[in-house]
């Protein structure tokens, strides 16, 4: 064994606590509270990078031991040493820009001591290296190659975020640039990074070459942030999955982000945004009642949402409504107390709601969000607290050809709340008739009348969507509702007609199939469907993908037949796919045929703005556009066109548990002659009209006011008047809850009446409006008078 005589001034204490002890101690600080990732960036994004860093603190202890000894150290271990002084090298340059900032914070609990730990352990793994020297021979080569390797190393280790910042900043660029985006992130880019780029993470790129590379692109060597939309549009590129779909938690990148300085970037926006891990849906219920006589609906979804974090917090999500319903309540709980909302114009109410949203007041806004959905915002939820709020829904009974009725009930589609898989959902359904269901409820007597109850967990609810189903229709129906006159504006009494009428096929089916990787399985039940379709039908394809397939219009017949199937079972579904140039150009070729467009797709969470154009003006320039039909089988963001009419009156098909009979029905529906049954509803002297519920009314004045869309000034105007009276949400209308009266004069905006709203009758209140029903038809029948109509003109 070698001896060698001993250093004249060996490495103490000093050395092991600066170059071992306190870097360690800082590794497993930002490990556990994620200081650095949250308040400036993260520079320990992935495992890789944690093994890295990790290796300094401990060669740096090898090497202390190493010189404290009297037998020569193994000539690796100098090469450790180099490899040491390389990354803790590369680290302190990074972490150079922070260290004039943390000299001031050091009287902050020593946290400002933090950066300068790559600093400390770099001049120690130099001092100890040297010490070491005299017995290795070629020493100075070992350890310029050690500091090679520690270089390479980190270079490579941040190849993946390198790649992911540039892929970020390509996206935003032109056709070419966007696939090379796209091409870069599947192969080599860090998709967790790049979700924590489109949660708002704008902290600079985490290791030397991202840093570099990230700067250069963005023309400077400042601190560049990425952008979160770009981030948000490239991450469903790649994987075909909303960010806001994806639990922050299981990804490791965002879930270091200290909560301190996570900021919500969409608060008080017109989108749900990403998820806000503080906020969890704790407590939600739905109860309705249906009316047979009337085939309507009425839900009331009450849900709480918690906020278990130190800062106030926005709730936001979106609400897929049953086919062809309205909202027509929303209440909020202030102080413990219900307070309804009032309705107004769409900008007057999201005006509102922004002004006491600055000043951290209680207010809920209900918009819609294209056909079928709601956007619902309420704030603020305080730290450790719930915020409970309801909204009430109008729903008109699905009627298939062969009478049977349906109505599913309300599901959430997207929030920015977390929601437990064993989160329940409790239902409570009674009409007057015997109620099934497909979903996990039970048929009840409900204090004496039919129903179904029970609870629905939240990985049920997501996989099948229930839905309801009464006695079929038997005959045509005529009843009536009456919106109760307000102010000027008189009573309105609508009269709803169920008839059975001829009805001929269209002239022409396009059929647009998302080629989304999610959107497979919905491909495979539309190719099982395919006899469904008439002979003679002209009928086209088109799958949108990165390399779109396209079957030319043409009549259908076996030849026809055999190439959809060949091209749906030949498709490539990857990523996430921009649906809109095949929607345009499905409605070019089916322009003036009195056609039907079927949209087949998944969540839409991305407006690509360079394939919007066409579309935006065919919509505005053409006169005979296809009628749109929408199945979406997954639940997620469906991409609109706020306050266009051909997306705001959509046909939105509410999806079950077995797509393939969901096409099934559709395609027979849309596109068969026949009989079928047709409710119509008009605004007339009752006549013979039984009376009924006042959601018959309601349906009514949604259906007017979305026809004003893109109208002039005074029918708009008269529109909102019309859905305040009615008290129902529209393209064109919201509702606001503000929290005191003085809140409601400041805007504008009438203060609410409570007596206004529908509620769920008691059971004790069935049997008097029974008999009040009874009354009054005595009394129509004894006393029957013509009368012209008081209703709204929307000329």
């Amino acid at each position: 064994m070698s001896y060698r005589t001993p250093v004249s001034s060996p490495p103490g204490t000093p050395a092991l606590i600066i170059g071992t002890i306190f870097p360690a101690l800082v590794i497993l600080i930002e490990l556990a509270t994620g200081l650095c990732a949250g308040a400036f960036f993260d520079p320990m994004p992935t495992l890789a990078h944690v093994l890295l860093v990790m290796s300094v603190p401990l060669i740096n202890f090898f090497l202390w031991r190493a010189a404290r000894r009297e037998d020569a150290p193994k000539a690796v271990l100098i090469i450790a040493g180099g490899a040491a002084i390389g990354i803790a090298a590369g680290y302190a340059l990074v972490f150079l820009p922070m260290l004039p900032v943390a000299l001031v914070t050091i009287i902050f609990f020593g946290f400002g001591l933090l950066p300068f730990a790559p600093l400390g352990s770099m001049i120690i793994a130099i001092r100890l290296t040297n010490l070491l020297t005299d017995w290795i021979d070629h020493s100075g080569r070992r350890i310029a190659a050690g500091v090679m390797v520690g270089l390479v190393a980190l270079v490579a280790v941040d190849v993946p975020a390198t790649a992911t910042y540039l892929a970020v900043g390509w996206w935003q660029g032109d056709v070419a640039s966007q696939q090379r985006a796209a091409t870069t992130m599947r192969m080599i880019g860090d998709r967790d990074i790049l979700f924590r780029l489109g949660s708002g993470d704008t902290g600079r790129a985490p290791g030397i070459l991202s840093f570099i590379a990230s700067s250069w692109q963005s023309g400077g060597f400042g601190a560049p942030q990425a952008s979160s939309t770009a981030a948000r549009e490239l991450y469903y590129r790649v994987t075909g999955t909303p960010f806001n779909a994806v639990d922050p938690t299981i990804v490791a990148a965002a879930a270091r982000r200290n909560g301190m300085f996570d900021w919500d970037e969409d608060q008080g926006g017109t989108s749900v945004g990403g998820r806000i891990n503080d906020l969890a849906l704790t407590g939600s219920r739905i109860d309705g009642s249906i009316s047979g006589a009337d085939s309507l609906a009425y839900f009331e979804w009450t849900g709480t949402v918690t906020n278990r974090g130190d800062r106030q917090r926005e709730a936001r999500l979106t609400m897929a409504l049953p086919e062809g319903a309205v909202a027509s309540r929303a209440t909020l709980w202030i102080n413990g107390e219900p307070r309804e909302a009032s309705i107004g114009g769409r900008a007057e109410t999201r005006a509102a709601y922004a002004a006491v949203v600055q000043r951290s007041r209680d207010p809920l806004l209900v918009t819609t969000d294209g056909a079928g959905r709601l956007l619902v915002q309420a704030f603020p939820i305080e730290p450790n607290a719930a915020m409970q709020f309801r909204i009430g829904i109008s729903a008109p009974l699905a009627i298939a050809r062969d009478g049977s009725r349906s109505v599913s009930l309300p599901a959430i589609v997207e929030r920015n709340f977390n929601i437990a898989a064993d989160q329940p959902h409790n239902v409570w359904v009674e009409g007057d008739t015997p109620i099934a269901t497909t979903a996990a409820l039970r048929p009840s007597i409900l204090e004496g009348k039919a129903g179904v109850t029970g609870m629905i967990t939240e990985a049920d609810y997501a996989r099948a969507r229930p839905q309801l189903r009464i006695t079929p229709i038997t005959g045509p129906s005529l009843r009536s509702g009456t919106i109760a006159a307000a102010g000027k504006q008189p009573a309105i009494i609508v009269t709803q007609r169920i008839d059975r009428v001829a009805v001929t096929r269209p002239g022409a089916l396009a059929i647009v199939v998302d080629g989304s990787v999610g959107d497979k399985g919905a491909a495979d039940a539309l190719a099982a469907t395919l006899d469904t379709l008439p002979r003679g039908l002209p009928v086209s394809l088109r799958i949108a993908a990165e390399q779109p397939v396209t079957v030319a219009l043409a009549p259908w017949s076996s030849a026809q037949r055999d190439l959809v199937q060949k091209t749906l079972s030949a498709a490539t579904f990857s990523g996430g796919q921009d649906n809109i140039p095949a929607v345009s150009d499905a409605i070019a070729e089916t322009s003036g045929a009195n056609a039907i467009l079927l949209w087949i797709h998944g969540p839409q969470p991305v407006r690509f703005d360079r394939s919007s154009a066409r579309l935006d003006q065919m919509l505005e320039r053409s006169t005979a556009l296809p009628r749109l039909v929408r199945y979406q089988a997954t639940a997620g963001a469906a991409i609109t066109e706020q306050g266009q009419p051909w997306f705001e009156t959509a046909r939105f098909v509410s999806p079950t548990a077995d797509p393939a009979r969901d096409l099934h029905d559709l395609i027979e529906d849309i596109t068969q002659s026949g009989t079928a049954w047709q409710v119509t509803r008009t605004a007339e002297a009752p006549g013979t009209a039984i009376p009924g519920s006042i959601h018959i009314a309601r349906l009514w004045a949604a259906g007017e006011a979305t026809r004003v869309l893109n109208g002039k000034k005074a029918p708009r105007k008269a529109a909102i008047l019309l859905a305040r009276q009615a008290n129902v949400v529209t393209p064109i209308s919201g509702a606001v809850v503000l929290e005191t009266d003085a809140n409601y004069k400041e805007n504008g905006l009438a203060v609410p009446d409570p007596d206004a709203v529908p509620t769920i009758p008691e059971p004790h209140e069935w049997a008097l409006l029974a008999i009040i029903a009874a009354l009054l038809v005595w009394l129509w029948r004894r006393h029957r008078r013509l009368g012209s109509p008081s209703a709204l003109a929307l000329a």
